[in-house]
């Protein structure tokens, strides 16, 4: 097959921003796809309906918005449909370029596509009430990772989520994950490959396509997570377009340049 379309759909997320050579993935997208099949086996395929992403569906193929209105800075209400049991309080959806809480005070995004100073990060409690902060440093992981940690000016309450990161153990092939973009929706893919800090997913075959999402231009750094025992755990935040590929936060040489990162703030 020729290699450019396989490449194709895996390229649009750069239009987010301007990636430098310095900035780019630790490993291609094509070459996390062609790794993919010797280093997770099909043995560990987790199609079955008892996986815990696949338990929050309706009969019914429903769309996983969100939100049934949404003000940055004003009381929203979150949707009552399948995505009501999910908590992406740790989320701020204001502005295309993404931050998800992994600590009360710090989040993450994608390097190539950081929140400016001046943009307020506007996360929602889970009775829709607003906190609002502010990114007063930033630190990138480029060239390990396209990943940056913004410090906020205020630590966020109890009641905004900070979420874990997830475990490479937890992520064989075929496992189902939580996508989510821009248009504040959930959509559900799986696992393809892990290799080089660098995590792929494929789109679910047997799933309705309402659950499907092709990832483009304004999608980069949106978070996608597994569930466990109910957790919502981190695993990637979107460089690549098509199906997804980013940096895997279950890797241990992610996890410890992001505690690095934090550690040199004095936290």
């Amino acid at each position: 097959m020729n290699r450019s379309i396989l490449l194709f759909p895996v390229l649009l997320l750069a239009a987010c921003g301007p990636i430098s050579e310095s900035q780019s993935p630790s490993s291609s997208a094509a070459e996390i796809s062609t790794q993919g099949a010797t280093e997770r086996s099909l043995a560990g395929n987790v199609l079955s309906s008892r996986s815990e992403e696949l338990r929050l569906l309706p009969k019914k193929p429903t769309k996983g918005t969100l939100f049934d209105y949404y003000e940055a800075q004003r009381k929203s209400k979150w949707s009552r449909n399948w995505t009501s049991d999910i908590d992406l309080t740790g989320v701020s959806w204001n502005d295309s370029r993404t931050a998800t809480l992994i600590a009360p005070q710090f989040v993450v995004m994608a390097a190539h596509y950081i929140r400016p100073s001046d943009v307020p990060v506007a996360f929602h409690d889970r009775r829709g009430n607003p906190q609002v902060r502010y990114i007063t440093q930033v630190k990138s992981l480029a060239p390990l990772a396209d990943i940056a940690i913004g410090k906020l000016n205020l630590p966020v309450t109890s009641a905004i989520r900070a979420y874990r990161f997830g475990k490479l153990s937890d992520l064989p092939y075929g496992r189902k994950v939580l996508i989510t973009d821009q248009t504040k929706t959930i959509s559900i893919h799986q696992v393809h490959s892990v290799s080089n800090q660098s995590i792929a997913f494929a789109y679910t075959d047997p799933l309705d396509k309402i659950y499907h999402r092709n990832l483009i231009v304004g999608d980069s750094g949106n978070p996608t997570f597994i569930l466990t025992n109910g957790e919502m755990r981190l695993i990637e935040t979107h460089t690549y377009g098509g199906p997804g590929v980013g940096p895997c936060y279950a890797d241990p040489k992610i996890q410890a340049a992001i505690k690095a990162a934090i550690a040199t703030w004095g936290q």
